[in-house]
């Protein structure tokens, strides 16, 4: 009987070497309905139901095994890779433990152990089992690699890059272990936003291995972050073609399409990480923003929700972490642009998507040092909840943030004598009557000119007043013509309340952004620009200057702004003051480079009215000046 048993195992076993799984299949089953207790029958049967696909046969199956043999490490380990293949760390476990104390010396068990302790959410075992085995396998990849994983997702992320340096450093690695090693590194410099060693590091991996989908992905982001948007999309095309069923690199893809502003092509990509992951967040915040800038209010609307229907905190951890910032957010936007305000190299950005939170959350938040309301547009949300008083600070209150609304704020800066505010209408439904035009007419909300229109008659009024329902402003519109023509609009920001020049752009027409006026072409506008950013009392005069400084005494936030022009009687005239001011440095190398020490000077003010960490600092040749007294 013994002979014919070891006759059909070996056939058995000759068929799964040579790729016939049903075959193999028929002849374990054979073994095993004369004896279900057949150890060697069970293993092989479980190790053929994997080849075939059903892994969760091959899980039962090597359950069975190791219920008859307890003892027996290869069924332990078998039984362990095969949960942790199926997305089961958790389980996965103890039956690693169990192989790897039967077989204290396999540095493949370690390793195995070590990545399932970390995908079950405990990287500080993870990383003890890997430094223990590493004693008695030193030069072992695998653990190594391991030991990369578990300090990348504990956070440690030098520790990381230097517990790969003996990997590295190893002339015999394989290519595949090298290219994932340098992989690991590239991500580890990417969390501390050391982007230029992680581009190198995901450069080298791909040429190790050109398919490492991984590799192309995060290279993708990594470009991206730095603004290098074509090749960025490049690595993520790449990406998708060797792994299309990768969700991150289609929504990554969305992101970049969409900062370059092919709309539609980012919602398709977005669409199709959706149909990879339906509750993706990052997919249907974009295509909420994409939706409500298109008209698409109750997709917006549907969007919005299912992002924030399971989670409203996203922790963006810091590279090297020095502060940790709540940082109260709108969903459908008006926020204060704190991309350079908070530089995630030193900031830990804890991002409370509050008109979502259920009731309670307050209460059980992330630890944080200091809170900052990036809800700068009261037309944007319901005021935050105050759960932030806690902090060490609360920096741009939203009480405070409310009396900057549109209609609101001629009384809020009534009496300045230097300024003039055009009085504003909020209005809702039918069309008022009894306007004195012209106005500039715009969807509450809306920001940087958009969908603002010069009304002038009441036939154009009617012709453009919506067909449904929404919330409006009518400002009425004062010409600001200089005498040479030019339309000037200057943009200061006040940071603890205290008044700082950020630009100044110069246009034919009335509607004016310094992106559209032409600045980077007309060596004439930089050189008044550059005079006003050295000088700006200089440039506007004193009476203006006097009224913007008051305006931030009246404001009385932490960072704000003001738009403004000046008018031939020396008054500043208002356009807008408000929280929702964009600050960011140009690229040192153009046109435009001479607006960057203004722009050190405001960022290093801000730091040091939140902690004084000064996590940017400016170059040497933009020692900071004092701010306008």
């Amino acid at each position: 009987m013994d002979d014919i048993r070891a006759e059909k195992f070996a056939l058995a076993l000759s068929h799964h070497r040579a790729g016939r799984h049903s075959e193999a299949a028929s002849a374990c089953r054979a073994i095993l309905a004369a004896d279900p207790a057949d150890a060697a029958a069970l293993y092989l049967y479980g190790l053929v139901r994997f080849a075939m696909g059903a892994i969760e046969d091959a899980i039962g199956l090597m359950r069975k095994l190791v219920a008859l043999l307890p003892a027996n490490a290869l069924g332990q380990a078998a039984l362990a890779r095969l949960l942790a293949l199926a997305g089961r760390p958790g389980e996965a476990l103890a039956p690693y433990r169990a192989a790897a104390a039967l077989s204290p010396g396999d540095a493949e068990l370690a390793a195995g152990l070590a990545n399932a302790e970390r995908a079950a959410g405990d990287p500080e075992a993870a990383i003890a089992t890997c430094r223990q085995a590493l004693q008695r396998s030193p030069d072992d990849a695998a653990l190594h690699e391991a030991l990369a994983r578990a300090l990348l997702a504990a956070g440690q992320n030098d520790a990381a890059i230097a517990a790969l340096a003996p990997l590295l450093e190893q002339p015999s690695l394989p290519e595949a272990a090298r290219a994932e090693a340098l992989f690991l590194r590239g991500a580890a410099h990417k969390s501390l936003q050391e982007f230029a060693p992680a581009i190198e590091d995901f450069r080298r991996a791909i040429e190790a291995a050109p398919a490492h989908a991984a590799a192309h992905l995060d290279l993708g982001n990594a470009l991206a972050a730095i603004e290098g948007a074509d090749e960025a999309r490049r690595h993520l095309e790449r990406a998708i073609e060797i792994e299309p069923a990768l969700k991150e690199a289609h929504a990554s893809l969305g992101s970049v399409l969409l900062l370059a502003g092919e709309e539609r092509a980012a919602e398709q990509a977005f669409g199709r990480a959706l149909a990879l992951d339906p509750d993706m967040a990052l997919a249907h915040q974009n295509l909420a923003a994409i939706c409500e800038a298109t008209g698409r209010t109750a997709q917006a609307s549907a969007h919005r929700a299912a992002a924030y229907r399971r989670q409203t905190i996203f922790v963006e951890p810091a590279g090297r972490e020095q502060l940790r910032v709540l940082l109260l957010t709108s969903a459908d936007g008006g926020n204060v642009p704190t991309k350079y305000l908070f530089p995630r190299r030193h900031c830990t950005l804890i991002k409370w998507i509050t008109a979502y939170a259920p009731p309670g959350q307050e209460n059980a938040l992330p630890p944080y040092d200091l809170a900052f309301n990036g809800i700068g547009d009261p037309d944007a949300a319901p005021p935050a909840p105050l759960a932030c008083l806690r902090a060490r600070r609360l920096l741009n209150p939203p009480v405070q943030i409310h009396r900057t609304r549109r209609d609101l704020l001629p009384d809020l800066l009534a009496g300045i004598e230097t300024i003039v505010v055009p009085s504003v209408r909020r209005v809702a439904g039918a069309l008022p009557s009894g306007l004195r035009l012209p106005v500039l007419l715009r969807r509450a909300g809306s920001h940087g000119g958009q969908g603002v229109r010069l009304i002038t008659s009441e036939e154009a009024l009617a012709a453009s007043w919506p067909a449904r329902e929404e919330t409006l402003y009518l400002t009425a519109f004062h010409a600001f013509r200089s005498a040479d023509g030019q339309h000037r609009k200057y943009r200061m920001i006040f940071v603890d309340r205290r008044p700082y020049p950020y630009h100044l752009a110069i246009a034919s027409h009335w509607l004016v952004h310094h992106a559209t006026a032409g600045m980077e072409a007309d060596p004439a506008k930089r050189a008044e620009e550059h005079r006003f950013l050295e000088d700006p009392e200089g440039a506007i005069g004193a009476a203006a200057m006097d009224g913007i400084r008051r305006i931030g005494e009246r404001l009385d936030l932490d960072f704000a702004g003001v738009d403004f022009s000046v008018l031939p009687d020396g008054r500043a005239l208002v356009f807008e003051a408000n929280a929702t001011m964009l600050v960011h440095p140009e690229d040192e190398t153009g046109p435009l480079a001479y607006r960057n020490p203004a722009v050190w000077r405001i960022l290093k003010a801000f730091d040091i009215t939140t902690r004084g960490l000064c996590p940017l600092g400016p170059p040497a040749k933009a020692e900071p000046l004092q701010s306008i007294p």
